[in-house]
Protein backbone atom coordinates (compact mmCIF):
# COMPACT_ATOMS: atom_id res chain seq x y z
CA UNK A 1 0.00 0.00 0.00
CA UNK A 2 3.06 2.76 1.11
CA UNK A 3 4.76 1.96 -2.43
CA UNK A 4 1.77 2.34 -4.70
CA UNK A 5 0.74 5.14 -2.68
CA UNK A 6 4.18 7.09 -3.51
CA UNK A 7 3.77 6.54 -6.90
CA UNK A 8 0.37 7.52 -6.72
CA UNK A 9 1.84 10.98 -5.16
CA UNK A 10 4.19 11.13 -7.23
CA UNK A 11 2.06 11.55 -10.42
CA UNK A 12 0.52 14.57 -8.55
CA UNK A 13 3.27 15.75 -6.62
CA UNK A 14 5.59 16.32 -9.60
CA UNK A 15 3.11 18.32 -11.49
CA UNK A 16 2.81 20.55 -8.25
CA UNK A 17 6.56 21.55 -8.21
CA UNK A 18 5.71 23.07 -11.83
CA UNK A 19 2.13 24.50 -10.90
CA UNK A 20 3.35 26.72 -8.28
CA UNK A 21 5.72 28.90 -10.73
CA UNK A 22 3.19 28.88 -13.20
CA UNK A 23 0.57 30.03 -11.43
CA UNK A 24 2.61 32.99 -10.48
CA UNK A 25 3.54 33.97 -13.62
CA UNK A 26 -0.27 33.87 -14.22
CA UNK A 27 -1.36 35.67 -11.41
CA UNK A 28 1.62 38.49 -12.39
CA UNK A 29 0.47 38.95 -16.24
CA UNK A 30 -3.28 38.24 -16.03
CA UNK A 31 -3.65 40.70 -13.03
CA UNK A 32 -5.83 39.98 -10.02
CA UNK A 33 -9.72 39.24 -11.27
CA UNK A 34 -8.30 37.81 -14.47
CA UNK A 35 -6.47 35.27 -12.59
CA UNK A 36 -9.05 34.73 -10.38
CA UNK A 37 -11.76 33.83 -12.98
CA UNK A 38 -9.29 31.51 -14.76
CA UNK A 39 -8.86 29.62 -10.78
CA UNK A 40 -12.98 29.40 -10.76
CA UNK A 41 -12.97 27.85 -14.34
CA UNK A 42 -9.72 25.62 -13.72
CA UNK A 43 -11.01 24.79 -10.14
CA UNK A 44 -14.70 23.81 -11.94
CA UNK A 45 -13.24 22.04 -14.94
CA UNK A 46 -11.69 19.68 -12.03
CA UNK A 47 -14.72 18.70 -11.12
CA UNK A 48 -16.49 18.25 -14.70
CA UNK A 49 -16.56 14.57 -13.24
CA UNK A 50 -20.62 15.37 -12.01
CA UNK A 51 -21.27 14.84 -15.87
CA UNK A 52 -19.58 11.25 -15.65
CA UNK A 53 -22.68 10.07 -13.91
CA UNK A 54 -20.48 8.04 -11.30
CA UNK A 55 -19.19 5.60 -14.26
CA UNK A 56 -14.97 6.80 -13.37
CA UNK A 57 -15.54 5.18 -9.72
CA UNK A 58 -17.81 1.98 -11.23
CA UNK A 59 -15.07 1.44 -13.55
CA UNK A 60 -12.63 1.10 -10.97
CA UNK A 61 -14.58 -1.01 -9.07
CA UNK A 62 -15.50 -3.19 -11.41
CA UNK A 63 -12.12 -3.79 -13.07
CA UNK A 64 -10.54 -4.01 -9.68
CA UNK A 65 -13.24 -7.23 -9.01
CA UNK A 66 -12.98 -8.69 -12.38
CA UNK A 67 -9.42 -8.94 -12.00
CA UNK A 68 -7.86 -10.73 -14.80
CA UNK A 69 -11.50 -11.39 -16.78
CA UNK A 70 -10.58 -9.31 -19.93
CA UNK A 71 -13.76 -9.76 -21.50
CA UNK A 72 -15.52 -8.28 -18.43
CA UNK A 73 -12.90 -5.60 -18.63
CA UNK A 74 -13.57 -4.40 -22.28
CA UNK A 75 -17.51 -4.47 -22.00
CA UNK A 76 -17.08 -2.09 -18.94
CA UNK A 77 -14.36 0.09 -20.35
CA UNK A 78 -16.14 0.56 -23.61
CA UNK A 79 -19.69 1.04 -22.10
CA UNK A 80 -18.09 3.38 -19.81
CA UNK A 81 -16.31 5.43 -22.62
CA UNK A 82 -19.47 5.83 -25.23
CA UNK A 83 -21.65 6.76 -21.93
CA UNK A 84 -19.60 9.46 -20.57
CA UNK A 85 -18.65 10.90 -24.17
CA UNK A 86 -22.31 11.49 -24.62
CA UNK A 87 -23.02 12.76 -21.06
CA UNK A 88 -19.61 14.91 -21.50
CA UNK A 89 -21.09 16.25 -24.59
CA UNK A 90 -24.47 17.52 -23.12
CA UNK A 91 -22.78 18.93 -20.06
CA UNK A 92 -20.52 20.91 -23.08
CA UNK A 93 -23.73 22.33 -24.44
CA UNK A 94 -25.33 22.96 -21.59
CA UNK A 95 -21.90 25.54 -20.52
CA UNK A 96 -21.36 26.79 -23.71
CA UNK A 97 -25.01 28.06 -24.37
CA UNK A 98 -24.93 29.28 -20.69
CA UNK A 99 -21.60 30.83 -20.77
CA UNK A 100 -23.59 34.66 -20.47
CA UNK A 101 -25.17 33.37 -17.56
CA UNK A 102 -22.09 32.09 -15.49
CA UNK A 103 -20.32 34.94 -16.41
CA UNK A 104 -23.37 37.19 -15.11
CA UNK A 105 -23.47 34.97 -11.84
CA UNK A 106 -19.51 35.72 -11.32
CA UNK A 107 -20.72 39.25 -11.04
CA UNK A 108 -17.32 40.18 -13.59
CA UNK A 109 -16.48 44.02 -14.57
CA UNK A 110 -17.36 45.28 -17.27
CA UNK A 111 -14.50 45.48 -19.08
CA UNK A 112 -13.62 41.53 -19.13
CA UNK A 113 -17.12 40.35 -19.50
CA UNK A 114 -17.14 39.64 -23.14
CA UNK A 115 -13.83 37.97 -22.87
CA UNK A 116 -14.83 35.98 -19.79
CA UNK A 117 -17.96 34.62 -22.00
CA UNK A 118 -15.71 33.60 -25.10
CA UNK A 119 -13.19 32.39 -22.49
CA UNK A 120 -16.02 29.95 -20.79
CA UNK A 121 -17.22 28.60 -23.96
CA UNK A 122 -13.97 27.38 -24.70
CA UNK A 123 -13.77 25.90 -21.39
CA UNK A 124 -17.07 24.11 -22.37
CA UNK A 125 -15.16 22.20 -25.07
CA UNK A 126 -13.04 20.52 -22.08
CA UNK A 127 -15.41 18.18 -20.39
CA UNK A 128 -15.84 15.70 -22.63
CA UNK A 129 -12.46 15.40 -23.56
CA UNK A 130 -11.52 15.54 -19.56
CA UNK A 131 -14.10 12.59 -19.26
CA UNK A 132 -12.79 10.24 -21.19
CA UNK A 133 -9.48 10.38 -20.00
CA UNK A 134 -10.64 9.70 -16.52
CA UNK A 135 -12.43 6.54 -17.43
CA UNK A 136 -9.78 5.55 -19.61
CA UNK A 137 -7.11 6.25 -16.73
CA UNK A 138 -9.36 4.01 -14.40
CA UNK A 139 -8.37 1.37 -16.58
CA UNK A 140 -5.05 1.10 -15.02
CA UNK A 141 -6.16 2.56 -11.49
CA UNK A 142 -8.42 -0.50 -10.81
CA UNK A 143 -5.54 -3.05 -12.25
CA UNK A 144 -3.37 -1.63 -9.87
CA UNK A 145 -1.15 -0.55 -12.19
CA UNK A 146 0.48 2.65 -10.14
CA UNK A 147 3.72 2.99 -12.14
CA UNK A 148 2.71 3.40 -15.32
CA UNK A 149 -0.68 5.43 -14.55
CA UNK A 150 1.68 7.85 -12.25
CA UNK A 151 4.27 8.30 -15.29
CA UNK A 152 1.60 9.14 -17.43
CA UNK A 153 -0.29 11.23 -15.11
CA UNK A 154 3.00 13.30 -14.29
CA UNK A 155 3.57 14.14 -17.72
CA UNK A 156 -0.26 15.13 -18.39
CA UNK A 157 0.22 17.31 -14.86
CA UNK A 158 3.32 19.18 -16.67
CA UNK A 159 1.41 19.90 -19.42
CA UNK A 160 -1.87 20.79 -17.90
CA UNK A 161 0.18 23.88 -15.69
CA UNK A 162 2.88 24.67 -18.52
CA UNK A 163 0.98 25.42 -21.50
CA UNK A 164 -1.63 27.48 -20.16
CA UNK A 165 1.26 29.37 -18.24
CA UNK A 166 3.31 29.79 -21.73
CA UNK A 167 0.31 31.23 -23.19
CA UNK A 168 -0.69 33.78 -21.67
CA UNK A 169 3.03 35.19 -22.02
CA UNK A 170 2.63 35.16 -25.52
CA UNK A 171 -1.10 36.40 -25.35
CA UNK A 172 -2.33 37.79 -22.06
CA UNK A 173 -6.42 36.92 -21.94
CA UNK A 174 -8.35 33.90 -20.41
CA UNK A 175 -9.31 32.48 -24.46
CA UNK A 176 -5.75 32.02 -24.72
CA UNK A 177 -5.02 30.49 -21.44
CA UNK A 178 -8.31 28.04 -21.66
CA UNK A 179 -7.41 27.37 -25.14
CA UNK A 180 -4.24 26.35 -24.03
CA UNK A 181 -6.11 23.87 -21.20
CA UNK A 182 -7.62 22.08 -23.90
CA UNK A 183 -5.19 21.65 -25.96
CA UNK A 184 -3.46 19.71 -22.88
CA UNK A 185 -6.23 17.84 -22.36
CA UNK A 186 -6.13 16.33 -25.72
CA UNK A 187 -2.46 15.33 -24.91
CA UNK A 188 -3.43 13.78 -21.66
CA UNK A 189 -6.43 12.20 -23.24
CA UNK A 190 -3.97 10.30 -26.16
CA UNK A 191 -1.62 9.44 -23.24
CA UNK A 192 -4.83 7.51 -21.71
CA UNK A 193 -5.54 6.15 -24.55
CA UNK A 194 -2.60 3.84 -25.03
CA UNK A 195 -2.42 1.45 -22.39
CA UNK A 196 -6.06 0.63 -22.73
CA UNK A 197 -5.79 -0.10 -26.34
CA UNK A 198 -2.41 -2.04 -25.41
CA UNK A 199 -4.75 -4.25 -22.98
CA UNK A 200 -7.45 -4.74 -24.20
CA UNK A 201 -7.65 -4.20 -27.83
CA UNK A 202 -10.50 -3.54 -30.04
CA UNK A 203 -12.76 -4.19 -27.68
CA UNK A 204 -12.11 -1.18 -25.75
CA UNK A 205 -14.80 0.64 -27.87
CA UNK A 206 -17.47 -2.30 -27.69
CA UNK A 207 -21.24 -1.27 -26.06
CA UNK A 208 -23.24 -3.47 -24.44
CA UNK A 209 -26.80 -2.33 -22.30
CA UNK A 210 -26.70 -4.84 -19.50
CA UNK A 211 -23.14 -3.69 -18.49
CA UNK A 212 -24.15 0.07 -18.32
CA UNK A 213 -26.84 -1.28 -15.71
CA UNK A 214 -24.38 -2.69 -13.52
CA UNK A 215 -22.42 0.00 -13.79
CA UNK A 216 -25.16 2.84 -12.86
CA UNK A 217 -26.92 0.62 -10.30
CA UNK A 218 -23.40 1.50 -8.17
CA UNK A 219 -22.50 4.46 -10.24
CA UNK A 220 -25.53 6.74 -10.28
CA UNK A 221 -25.32 6.73 -6.39
CA UNK A 222 -22.01 8.20 -7.05
CA UNK A 223 -23.45 10.94 -9.83
CA UNK A 224 -25.12 12.18 -6.89
CA UNK A 225 -22.00 12.51 -4.68
CA UNK A 226 -20.24 13.76 -7.84
CA UNK A 227 -22.80 16.18 -8.17
CA UNK A 228 -23.00 17.60 -4.29
CA UNK A 229 -19.47 17.22 -3.05
CA UNK A 230 -18.09 20.12 -6.32
CA UNK A 231 -20.93 22.42 -5.04
CA UNK A 232 -19.96 21.71 -1.88
CA UNK A 233 -16.25 22.40 -2.46
CA UNK A 234 -16.45 25.60 -5.16
CA UNK A 235 -19.83 27.14 -4.41
CA UNK A 236 -17.71 29.34 -1.50
CA UNK A 237 -16.08 30.88 -4.70
CA UNK A 238 -19.05 31.59 -6.38
CA UNK A 239 -20.80 33.31 -3.35
CA UNK A 240 -17.67 35.31 -2.19
CA UNK A 241 -17.22 36.12 -6.55
CA UNK A 242 -21.03 37.23 -6.43
CA UNK A 243 -21.53 38.89 -3.01
CA UNK A 244 -17.99 40.41 -3.13
CA UNK A 245 -17.20 40.74 -6.73
CA UNK A 246 -14.79 38.52 -8.68
CA UNK A 247 -11.41 40.72 -7.94
CA UNK A 248 -12.06 39.61 -4.42
CA UNK A 249 -11.73 35.63 -5.27
CA UNK A 250 -8.27 36.14 -6.14
CA UNK A 251 -7.30 36.42 -2.33
CA UNK A 252 -9.09 33.09 -1.87
CA UNK A 253 -8.14 31.40 -4.64
CA UNK A 254 -4.69 31.24 -3.87
CA UNK A 255 -5.02 29.49 -0.90
CA UNK A 256 -7.64 27.46 -1.14
CA UNK A 257 -5.48 26.08 -4.22
CA UNK A 258 -2.55 25.52 -1.91
CA UNK A 259 -4.88 23.30 0.08
CA UNK A 260 -6.22 21.68 -2.92
CA UNK A 261 -2.75 20.90 -3.89
CA UNK A 262 -1.71 19.40 -0.45
CA UNK A 263 -4.39 17.06 -1.09
CA UNK A 264 -2.69 14.92 -3.65
CA UNK A 265 -1.62 13.11 -0.39
CA UNK A 266 -4.86 11.69 0.98
CA UNK A 267 -6.11 11.53 -2.76
CA UNK A 268 -2.80 9.37 -3.72
CA UNK A 269 -3.63 6.76 -0.43
CA UNK A 270 -7.44 7.02 -1.42
CA UNK A 271 -7.05 5.94 -5.16
CA UNK A 272 -4.36 3.18 -3.65
CA UNK A 273 -6.80 1.45 -1.35
CA UNK A 274 -9.87 2.14 -3.26
CA UNK A 275 -9.37 -1.06 -5.32
CA UNK A 276 -7.81 -2.85 -2.49
CA UNK A 277 -11.08 -2.33 -0.14
CA UNK A 278 -12.79 -3.56 -3.28
CA UNK A 279 -10.97 -6.88 -3.78
CA UNK A 280 -11.07 -7.53 0.22
CA UNK A 281 -14.31 -6.21 0.97
CA UNK A 282 -15.08 -6.85 4.79
CA UNK A 283 -11.56 -8.20 5.52
CA UNK A 284 -10.38 -4.38 5.01
CA UNK A 285 -9.84 -3.25 8.62
CA UNK A 286 -6.24 -3.68 9.16
CA UNK A 287 -5.92 -1.51 5.85
CA UNK A 288 -8.12 0.64 7.19
CA UNK A 289 -6.27 1.74 10.24
CA UNK A 290 -3.14 1.95 8.99
CA UNK A 291 -3.73 4.26 6.14
CA UNK A 292 -5.71 6.34 8.66
CA UNK A 293 -2.81 6.65 11.47
CA UNK A 294 -0.45 7.42 8.33
CA UNK A 295 -2.61 10.09 6.81
CA UNK A 296 -3.37 11.69 10.14
CA UNK A 297 0.85 11.33 10.98
CA UNK A 298 1.87 12.66 7.12
CA UNK A 299 -0.84 15.07 6.62
CA UNK A 300 -0.20 17.28 10.42
CA UNK A 301 3.40 17.16 9.44
CA UNK A 302 3.38 18.97 6.30
CA UNK A 303 0.33 21.54 7.37
CA UNK A 304 2.77 22.72 10.66
CA UNK A 305 5.18 24.23 8.70
CA UNK A 306 2.83 25.80 5.83
CA UNK A 307 0.61 27.00 8.77
CA UNK A 308 3.79 28.73 10.43
CA UNK A 309 4.85 30.24 7.33
CA UNK A 310 1.96 31.32 5.67
CA UNK A 311 2.36 34.86 5.03
CA UNK A 312 6.01 34.45 3.52
CA UNK A 313 5.35 31.47 1.28
CA UNK A 314 2.18 33.31 -0.26
CA UNK A 315 4.47 36.74 -0.92
CA UNK A 316 6.97 34.61 -1.82
CA UNK A 317 4.74 33.02 -4.32
CA UNK A 318 2.05 35.44 -5.82
CA UNK A 319 3.54 38.99 -4.07
CA UNK A 320 3.08 40.83 -1.10
CA UNK A 321 -1.33 41.59 -1.66
CA UNK A 322 -1.64 38.19 -0.97
CA UNK A 323 0.45 37.40 1.67
CA UNK A 324 -1.62 40.35 3.64
CA UNK A 325 -5.36 39.39 2.28
CA UNK A 326 -4.65 35.72 2.34
CA UNK A 327 -2.51 33.82 4.86
CA UNK A 328 -5.08 33.68 7.92
CA UNK A 329 -7.75 32.11 5.45
CA UNK A 330 -4.95 29.43 4.67
CA UNK A 331 -4.33 28.61 8.19
CA UNK A 332 -8.18 28.37 8.66
CA UNK A 333 -8.40 25.94 5.37
CA UNK A 334 -5.10 24.30 6.50
CA UNK A 335 -7.05 22.83 9.65
CA UNK A 336 -9.76 21.55 7.80
CA UNK A 337 -7.29 19.84 5.33
CA UNK A 338 -6.22 17.48 8.21
CA UNK A 339 -10.04 16.55 8.87
CA UNK A 340 -10.83 15.88 4.82
CA UNK A 341 -7.28 14.13 4.29
CA UNK A 342 -7.99 11.02 6.98
CA UNK A 343 -11.59 11.09 6.00
CA UNK A 344 -10.66 9.83 2.85
CA UNK A 345 -10.04 6.53 4.19
CA UNK A 346 -13.87 5.78 5.64
CA UNK A 347 -15.11 7.42 2.37
CA UNK A 348 -13.71 4.57 0.67
CA UNK A 349 -14.06 2.17 2.09
CA UNK A 350 -17.79 2.84 2.42
CA UNK A 351 -17.83 2.86 -1.33
CA UNK A 352 -16.09 0.07 -1.79
CA UNK A 353 -18.64 -2.46 0.13
CA UNK A 354 -20.96 -0.96 -2.63
CA UNK A 355 -22.59 0.93 -0.35
CA UNK A 356 -22.13 4.23 -2.69
CA UNK A 357 -25.73 5.50 -1.45
CA UNK A 358 -24.79 6.13 2.02
CA UNK A 359 -22.01 8.21 1.04
CA UNK A 360 -24.05 10.32 -1.71
CA UNK A 361 -27.00 10.72 0.97
CA UNK A 362 -24.63 12.33 3.67
CA UNK A 363 -23.84 14.94 1.06
CA UNK A 364 -27.12 15.26 0.29
CA UNK A 365 -27.84 15.78 4.04
CA UNK A 366 -25.00 18.26 4.39
CA UNK A 367 -25.22 20.28 1.55
CA UNK A 368 -28.44 23.29 2.45
CA UNK A 369 -26.83 23.28 6.08
CA UNK A 370 -23.19 23.99 4.48
CA UNK A 371 -24.88 26.70 2.14
CA UNK A 372 -26.86 28.09 4.86
CA UNK A 373 -23.57 28.46 7.11
CA UNK A 374 -21.37 29.50 4.20
CA UNK A 375 -24.21 32.59 3.38
CA UNK A 376 -24.26 33.53 6.81
CA UNK A 377 -20.67 34.06 7.83
CA UNK A 378 -19.75 35.39 4.14
CA UNK A 379 -22.07 38.59 5.13
CA UNK A 380 -20.57 38.63 8.98
CA UNK A 381 -17.30 37.83 8.29
CA UNK A 382 -16.02 38.16 4.38
CA UNK A 383 -13.65 35.39 2.91
CA UNK A 384 -12.60 34.04 6.67
CA UNK A 385 -16.16 33.39 6.86
CA UNK A 386 -16.01 31.34 3.72
CA UNK A 387 -12.65 29.34 4.75
CA UNK A 388 -14.35 28.66 8.27
CA UNK A 389 -17.65 27.18 6.84
CA UNK A 390 -15.76 25.17 4.91
CA UNK A 391 -13.57 23.93 7.71
CA UNK A 392 -16.14 23.32 10.01
CA UNK A 393 -17.95 21.25 7.15
CA UNK A 394 -14.47 18.81 6.27
CA UNK A 395 -15.00 18.89 10.73
CA UNK A 396 -18.32 17.48 10.08
CA UNK A 397 -18.09 14.70 7.14
CA UNK A 398 -14.58 13.73 9.21
CA UNK A 399 -17.27 12.76 11.93
CA UNK A 400 -20.15 11.07 9.72
CA UNK A 401 -18.02 8.98 7.93
CA UNK A 402 -16.20 7.65 11.07
CA UNK A 403 -19.59 6.63 12.04
CA UNK A 404 -20.85 5.13 9.41
CA UNK A 405 -18.15 3.58 8.21
CA UNK A 406 -18.01 1.38 11.14
CA UNK A 407 -22.04 0.43 11.40
CA UNK A 408 -21.53 -0.51 7.78
CA UNK A 409 -18.57 -2.86 8.69
CA UNK A 410 -19.66 -4.34 12.07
Amino acid sequence: MIRNSLWNAMGLIIPSLFAIPAMAVMARVLGVEKFGIFMLTFSALGYAGIFDGGLTRAVIRSIAMNEDDEVANREVLGTASYSVLAMGTVGAALVYVGAGAIAGLLNVSTEVLAETIGALRVAALVIPVYLLSLVWFAYLEGKQRFVKLSVLKTVSGIVLTILPAAAVLIKPDLATALGALLLARLVTLVMAYRPCRTGLGAGVFHFRRATLRDLFRFGGWIAVSNIVSPIMGYVDRFILSNLLGAARVAFYAAPAEVVARMAVIPGAVSRTIFPMFSRQQSTSGGTARTASRGLLLICTAVAIPIFIGAEWLLDLWLGPPYGQESATLLRILLVGFVFNAVSQVPYSRIQALGHSRVTATLHLIELLPYLALLAILVREYGLIGAAIAWTVRMFADFLALQVLARRLVT
